[in-house]
């Protein structure tokens, strides 16, 4: 079916039948979770073209987009991002566009889940993650992010920037469910923003903060960056990423950045060469249940033996 039949004629009812659940075909639980990704990306795609919504495959979607024209083979997530306004849109409108199967997860619909970006979940599934398990959706999931328009200067004070509107985050915290390293960059971050979030209640003192981070010459250049409340490191500048191309990842193509060299050497460097073995690990998941929803159900959870 072609993409402008697909976007006149998709309603969550006919997802099913436009976009087909082929978890259960022949591969390993890794390759039928990346089956069940996929098509969860697909709804995604459809939803943002039938509502003119703008975003890009990101990290290591495309990372595999580029250098395996699909998944890379160990990897277990999928990664888009999105500009602020149309991922504002996107939370506002998404819930009434998913088909039965899949849970729209941010914090206000699933509260015990502690992100700062969206997930859409397939509700048959369960992926174990370390220390888990976890009081919250753990299905196969895409991560959509939040990006911002931001001058380089403001990027690289994006740890301090944040606490101000228009982001108003809270400082930095630990979790279980991140690493030791994560953790100790998130306390050490922590403790300085707890320190200026004081300061900053005193406007002389926030206001001259802000005219020193007023970026002139390559400071001014202006990029796209992730939510500043996660410890991210990349700057893509504007020409880098717009005007969007296509690229193809797996047998569908979606919306990828202009300059998919330079934008994936900003992120891993030489990006051609594959790591050796000793490095294709996953994000943590120690398994994957493709018609369960784990030890301890969630409620947005739904049974498989019901509905097939």
């Amino acid at each position: 079916m072609d993409e402008e039949k697909i976007k006149t004629e998709y309603t969550p009812e006919k997802a099913a039948e436009i976009f087909p659940d082929e978890r259960l075909k022949e591969g390993t639980d890794l390759q039928r979770a990346q089956r069940v990704m996929l098509r969860i990306l697909k709804v995604f795609d459809v939803i943002c073209c039938k509502h003119d919504l703008t975003y890009w495959l990101d990290a290591g979607t495309l990372l595999g987009a580029a250098r395996h024209g699909g998944f890379i083979p160990w990897d277990d997530d999928v990664d888009v991002v999105m500009p602020i306004e149309d991922y504002e849109k996107f939370c506002n409108i998404v819930e009434k566009e998913l088909p039965y199967d899949m849970f729209f997860q941010t914090h206000e619909t699933d509260p015990k889940h502690d992100i700062t970006w969206a997930k859409i979940r397939d509700r048959f599934s369960y992926m174990d993650d370390p220390g888990g398990p976890y009081p919250y959706c753990q299905g196969i999931p895409i991560d959509i992010f939040p990006v911002y328009i931001q001058t380089y200067k403001e990027f690289k004070h994006r740890n301090i920037r944040g606490l101000l509107p228009p982001f108003n985050n809270k400082p930095l915290k630990t979790s279980p469910r991140y690493s030791v390293k994560h953790n100790a960059y998130n306390f050490v971050w922590g403790t300085i923003q707890r320190f200026y979030s004081l300061l900053f209640k005193i406007p002389f003192i926030k206001n001259r903060y802000l005219r020193r981070i007023t970026g002139k010459g390559k400071d001014a250049e202006t990029g796209w960056v992730y939510d500043p409340e996660r410890p991210w490191f990349q700057f893509f500048p504007e020409d880098c990423v717009y005007p969007l191309t296509k690229i193809k990842f797996e047998d569908t193509y979606f919306l990828a950045p202009a300059n998919v060299d330079k934008y994936l050497t900003i992120y891993y460097g030489d990006w051609r060469s594959p790591p050796p073995e000793s490095k294709r690990d996953v994000h943590g998941t120690t398994g994957v249940h493709l018609t369960d929803a784990g030890p301890v159900p969630d409620k947005h959870c739904l049974k498989w033996e019901d509905y097939h």
